[in-house]
């Protein structure tokens, strides 16, 4: 166990005495010891959505961290928390896993991430309602759970919460909702330091950026004398839409009025692209003035990246190789493009795209500054150019163009042309946004943009041939078009 935390072991029941079963009805459950959590979870762990290391397996999986965080609410099932470290090859990534424990699982569908026997289900804590009410009462009253301490923002007031729930399915990170109010964001995957979400949304939270959530705190957690934020709290907006949502809403109604001009129908989505590229280009200036960086960049070293991403994608993708003189010509001209005083740099979002926002009644909302999730963890928080986050978004309006394509139920030569058009338009005006508020048209640097384009199409290629085959077409399409192969 470690001395940075007082954390006790869950034995026999003995952390906290007896148990409550799933859904908050009374009753002793005997907790197992963990030796028998390690084995279980080794078994079960690699299933779960938020494991990121599913191709390397588990060679071995330590419990560094046990600590009772719920017990004995009527209304909830104990909780406890663990941080747990994977040994997998080389690597040694640690996750954090609240533990709800019960004889049942809260709701069908869901998975047991530890069957002890004797009627004892350890599950996941932040799919069931009661647990996830009882930890916001509890961080809330606290100011802790367990070893993990909540660091409130200046002036932040949160109530204790009367009711909690799931957000949802998620990939890498797990968020739950506290009367509609309060978003919490649990970190699975655990990286040692501030997490470059907290610390990017700290920065523009003090600027008071209405472009993105405001932060209320965070929740660290000390293993070996290392903080690691384990989670963080911002603001919930509730009636928002994600702007993939909307963008595919927009692009089907082209596609079905075919008679219509984009401007003629009621889901155009111009404006609304202008809009956001107005709201990405406030969060750059207030990056760059909340978060100065004094380093300017070479040609070569921008676009040095760029060409260490084509070799690796082009040894993988048979597709991206036979383009891989045409891609490196513009990588070469971008190079060039780029004066002997080099390029200024600063912090930016990272993996800026059309799922990364959100529409509110009001305005569009910038969310998950943690940045790209294939670069490793150290790397995410180096400065970078803002274009990368342009060329992000770019890309995004042509994967929406193009994405009810795939279903192949619609891609005649016309549907192409008209979701060609949207795409075209709706880049265009969001350019024009970014524009009219930063001052700074990123189509003046049109080589720069253009390679950062490519870039993100050459990596999409990357992780489609990887992940999802049958999407391949559409950034291979893509990197045609952006080096006139097709």
């Amino acid at each position: 166990m470690n001395d940075n935390v007082n954390a006790t072991p869950i034995n026999g029941g003995a952390a906290g005495g007896p148990g409550a079963s799933a859904g908050g009805s009374s009753g002793p459950v005997s907790l197992p010891d963990v030796d028998l959590i390690a084995s279980e979870l080794t078994r079960t762990l690699p299933a779960q959505r938020f494991f990121a290391d599913k191709a390397a397996g588990i060679d071995r999986l330590e419990v560094l961290v046990q600590a009772p965080v719920v017990r004995g609410d009527a209304d909830a099932p104990d909780v406890d928390v663990l941080f747990v470290r994977v040994h997998s090859g080389d690597a040694s990534p640690a996750y954090l896993l609240p533990i709800a424990w019960g004889d049942a699982l809260p709701a069908a569908g869901e998975d047991a991430l530890l069957a002890a026997g004797e009627g004892v289900i350890g599950y996941d804590a932040l799919v069931d309602p009661a647990a996830v009410t009882a930890l916001g009462r509890v961080l809330a009253a606290d100011g802790a759970l367990g070893p993990m301490e909540l660091k409130r923002v200046p002036g932040a007031e949160l109530a204790v919460p009367e009711k909690g729930r799931p957000m949802g399915v998620e990939q890498s990170n797990t968020s739950v909702i506290f009367d509609d109010e309060v978003m919490v964001k649990f970190f699975r995957r655990l990286h040692p330091g501030t997490n470059a979400d907290v610390e990017l949304l700290a920065a523009l939270s003090a600027a008071d950026c209405s472009s993105v959530p405001h932060l209320f705190g965070w929740v660290e957690l000390v293993v070996d004398g290392e903080a690691y934020t384990t989670a963080m709290l911002q603001q919930f907006v509730p009636n928002s839409a994600d702007g993939w949502s909307m963008a595919l809403t927009s692009v089907r109604d082209i596609i079905r009025e075919g008679d219509l001009q984009p401007e003629d129908l009621g889901t155009d989505f111009g404006v609304e692209s202008a809009a956001l590229g107005a709201a990405v280009a406030e969060v750059h200036d207030m990056l760059a003035a909340t978060l100065p960086v004094r380093r300017r960049m070479s040609g070569e070293e921008l676009v040095a990246p760029m060409r260490e991403r084509l070799r690796h994608v082009a040894g993988i993708v048979p597709q991206v190789n036979e383009l891989y003189d045409a891609a490196e010509a513009v990588f070469a001209k971008a190079a060039a493009s780029v004066g002997s005083d080099g390029v200024p740099v600063q912090r930016i979002h990272g993996d800026l795209h059309l799922g990364q926002v959100l529409r509110t009644p009001r305005h569009w909302l910038l969310i998950d500054f943690e940045g790209e999730p294939s670069r490793p963890w150290d790397e995410r928080r180096l400065p970078d150019h803002p274009m990368r986050d342009v060329a992000g978004m770019v890309r995004s309006f042509d994967y929406a163009a193009h994405y009810p394509l795939l279903t192949g139920r619609e891609d005649s030569r016309q549907q192409r042309y008209r979701v060609g058009e949207w795409a075209q338009r709706n880049v265009g005006a969001f350019l024009d946004g970014y524009a009219s508020t930063s001052g700074r048209d990123p189509r003046d640097d049109a080589a720069v943009l253009d390679a950062f384009i490519l870039d993100k199409a050459i990596y999409e290629c990357l992780y489609e041939a990887q992940n999802r085959p049958g999407w391949l077409e559409l950034p291979l399409a893509a990197v045609s078009r952006l080096l006139d192969t097709e």
